[in-house]
Parts: structure tokens; sequence; C-alpha cells
């Protein structure tokens, strides 16, 4: 028995998730597919369009076999504690043989030797990059730039990473500045501080690019695809990009608990920040104290939170960075909450979401080799966890509480709460 393991947001599912889907089970020649799955928020400091539970049917009907839950704290973390919260996870349970993800770059070996380097940072490195981000720079623009005067500048002749002398400067951009190439770094950077024996395997993604806005036949990106549900409010505008199974499905909840905005937690975002000071902010992860002036500033021109967040952006201060932070204000996602949870273990326990009937025999094989606890129905976690975890599903608890107030507010839909929230069979689908 093979057992793939992926790391996705799925939001929505589409053409190009399955056909990722696809490759993975044939490359990897795959019995069974794993899924950690965002819940309701997102890396990219954003609300879900589609609810979890819906998001883990779609899956489930287009080639995932169970869906776990990655913790709300790292799916809306920076790429290096978002694929680090994943791979522990998938590493954790025991069984995955093989971890498999998109990328712009399909030779691996390259994308392990930039990780190796990034994972050993020469000093040079580290003194470069440090100069880099108290200038303001961000911190991808940052590291690229270290990565760079390290290898080609005054630091040349003590790179400390032979590897990568054979590197031009334009590959290390073009690996570097890709998307899916660095959430791809940070997973073999994740597996080697876990010294996972996973396998890997990178399928790489082809006809449309990471956010892009051109389509490409039956192919669009979900970031496109998102966009142009929230301005035109029809589900058929989407339709030619999403599996005729999902197309069905979103029918069915379409104005009933779907679809879901940025902008839906405007109000909830415009409180939270009223309650606080500049000095209050910095306690949230991804806060820094020139954002937290820059929103205490700005905040009498509150509109709405994509407008507040166009105009708190800067050169140095990118969209999404500032989404991050505004959404773990509103999540109450601390700082020294996350330290304690990477000492503790990075996540202590496994939220499945779902799974195929005839995948029970890797339920079973979860439960006896996982090195977590696999909690299968929410309301077991305190007898199943301990600080500070049952802290970090509680927290997961009230951001999906959020996410139901919000659907109450706009469609005034009841959705089950997690702790009561019953065992659903659909055909050959279990949703928990």
């Amino acid at each position: 028995m093979r057992v793939a393991g992926v790391i996705a947001e799925f939001d929505p599912f589409h053409n190009g998730h399955a056909y990722f889907l696809r490759r993975v089970r044939e490359l990897a020649s795959a019995d069974f597919i794993i899924a950690v799955m965002s819940g309701d928020f997102t890396q990219r400091g954003n609300i879900a369009v589609a609810g979890k539970r819906l998001r883990t049917e779609t899956a489930l009907l287009n080639g995932v076999d169970i869906v776990i839950e990655l913790p709300v704290q790292y799916s809306t973390a920076s790429a290096e504690l978002f694929a680090m919260g994943g791979v522990s996870i998938l590493h954790s349970l025991g069984i995955v043989d093989t971890l498999c993800f998109g990328a712009e770059e399909e030779d691996v070996s390259k994308l392990k030797t930039v990780a190796e380097f990034l994972s050993d940072e020469s000093e040079d490195f580290k003194e470069i990059l440090g100069a880099q981000l108290k200038e303001g720079v961000s911190y991808p623009v940052a590291r690229l730039n270290a990565l760079k005067e390290t290898l080609y500048g005054r630091s040349s002749e003590n790179i400390g990473a032979e590897s990568l002398e054979n590197f031009s400067a334009d590959e290390l951009s073009d690996i570097l500045c890709q998307p899916n190439n660095i959430l791809a770094i940070e997973y073999l950077r994740a597996l080697k501080r876990l010294a996972s024996s996973m396998d890997v395997l990178a399928v790489r993604r082809t006809s449309v690019d990471h956010d892009s806005t051109n389509t490409y036949g039956i192919y669009s990106s979900a970031k496109n695809i998102r966009n142009t549900l929230r301005i035109t409010r029809s589900l058929d505008a989407v339709s030619p990009y999403l599996p005729d199974n999902t197309i069905t499905l979103l029918h069915e909840h379409f104005g009933i608990d779907f679809p879901i905005f940025d902008d839906d937690l405007s109000s909830l975002m415009k409180y939270r920040l009223l309650m606080e000071d500049a000095d209050s902010l910095m306690q949230y992860a991804d806060m820094n104290y020139d954002l937290a002036r820059r929103i205490i500033n700005k905040r009498p021109d509150f509109i709405s939170l994509s407008q507040f967040t166009e105009i708190i952006k800067t050169r140095n201060l990118t969209y999404t960075r500032i989404s991050r932070a505004l959404l773990h204000v509103l999540l109450s996602i601390k700082k020294e909450d996350m330290k304690r949870y990477q000492q503790d273990g990075v996540s202590g326990y496994t939220r499945v979401l779902g799974f195929k009937k005839d995948a029970s025999v890797l339920i079973d094989a979860m439960k006896e080799k996982a090195l977590i606890p696999i909690i299968s129905r929410a309301v077991e976690y305190k007898k199943l966890l301990k600080d500070p975890f049952d802290r970090m599903f509680a927290e997961d608890l009230r951001a999906s509480d959020i996410y139901a107030s919000i659907i109450k507010d706009i469609y005034g839909a009841d959705i089950s709460p997690d702790l009561s929230s019953m065992v659903i069979s659909k055909g050959n689908i279990l949703l928990t």
C-alpha cells in the first residue's frame, strides 16, 4: 500500500487541482492520497471562498482519500510555517511514503540544493539578509538579494555553498521568485528539520501560472476564479474551470453558505482594530511596529477590509503580508503562542475532516502508527489533547465559529459548529 501526501487549499477545487491529483497518483504509484488542507482561512491572509466542509467534499469527489485540517495557526502563516505545519502532520501520521507538491521547477535536485543552503545559512548570508530586512526590504526579496550577494558579490570567495556555484543569477531568481517553488523549498526544509524519511515528488505546474488572470482552455488559477466569482456573483462564469461534480455541488450551496469574500469580514475587522493600539497590536503574529503604527494612523480611513489593506500597502509592506497580520488580529493568533507550539512539536494532533469509506483502512493504520492523536470528532479534543495543543485546537474552533457567524449574517444559514457536527454519510464519503 503506497500513500502520497499533499498540502493544499482547494479554494475552490478546480480542474488544475484534479490534474495535479491524477499526476500524483500516477507518478507516485499511489494507492491512496491524503491531503492536509487549510480550514476556513488561508495562507494569503483571507477568508476561504468556500467553507472547509464544502471543500473537503469536493476534494474527496476528485481524487483525495482522506482530508486533514491544517490548523489555522499554520494555514494563515508565512510560507515557512505553512509548510512546516503541513509537513509535520504528514510526517507524524507514520504511513505517508511520498510528499507531493506542485512547482514551476520540476527538477527536485535543484530545489533540494537551494533548500539545503537555506537550511544551513552561512554567517555572510545571515549578515546580508539582516541588513536587507533592516532597510525594509520584503523577506522574499531580501533572501534572494542576500543569496546573490553571497554567491556573486563581495562574499563569493567564502560562499559556504559550493553546490550552488553552478547556478546563474537568473536561474536562482526563477527558482526563488516563483510562488510554488518557494513553497516547495520550504517543504524540503521542513523535511530536513523533521529528519523525515518521506520521498518527494514535484509535479510541474503547466498551462496557467499561480495567481494568473489568464486562462488556458479548462484551466484557471484559483485566484482568478475567486475574483471572477466576486465580480460576477455567478457560478456559471467560472464553471468551465471546475470539475462537473464540483459545479453540481457548488450550485447546491450557492446563495446558501457560498461564496464568501474578504470584505465580508470588514465590520468585524474594523471593530477589532478599534479595540487595539500600536503596542497591543504587537502581540499578534506577523506584526511589526511599523505596520502597527501605520494601521493605527490609517484606522480612521477604514471603509472596507480590501480598501484598508490597499491604503496601508507600501513598497516594503506587501498586500499579503498585511492581510495575514490583520487576520491574525481578528483571530487572536499571537506570537508567543506560535513559539510555544513550535517548541512543543509544531502540531500536536491530526484533525480528520472527511474520508472515503474504502479508505477506512488508512484511518486504522493512522491510529496505529501516528505519533500524535487522531481526532475524527471535534468533541474528543479535550480528552485527547494537553497544553498547548488543546489551546491550539480551541483557537481553530473559534476561527470556525467566526466563519459560521459570517455565513449567518450574510445568508441567514446555520452551519453546524465543529463541536456539534455529526458524521455525515454521502455515498462513499464520510464528512466528520
